[in-house]
């Protein structure tokens, strides 16, 4: 028989970026439906929001410290979900569900790399 391989960190990294650039896509869909049913005034922006524009093999060099802070970030990003859904927004629950449920899977797979 042959003898397993260990996993390549850098498809572990790649998944990370999809499911970090998918999450990012859903936040900002989300908002522009959060923004037509809750319309509120003055214009927000996710300008402030990161941007992923590296590959894996750039995500490599990053220390695991610098993993550790992402998911601190996405913790954050956790609790703020947690509480739009506490906060009532019944008509929006499907796509709150499905948010949470991309940031868990994220979470996960950064669990397993730190």
């Amino acid at each position: 028989s042959r003898p397993l391989r260990p996993p390549d960190p850098r498809a572990d990294l790649d998944g990370i970026i999809s499911l970090a650039r998918a999450l990012l896509s859903d936040t900002k869909g989300f908002l522009a439906l959060l923004k037509t049913r809750y319309p509120a005034e003055g214009d927000h922006q996710l300008e402030s929001l990161p941007v992923l524009a590296m590959s894996a093999l750039e995500l490599a060099n990053i220390q695991t410290a610098g993993l550790s802070r992402v998911a601190a970030d996405l913790q954050r990003y956790r609790r703020l979900l947690e509480w739009l859904r506490r906060a009532g927004l019944r008509p929006l629950e499907p796509e709150l569900g499905a948010l949470q449920g991309r940031l868990e899977r994220l979470l996960r797979r950064l669990d397993h790399l730190v």
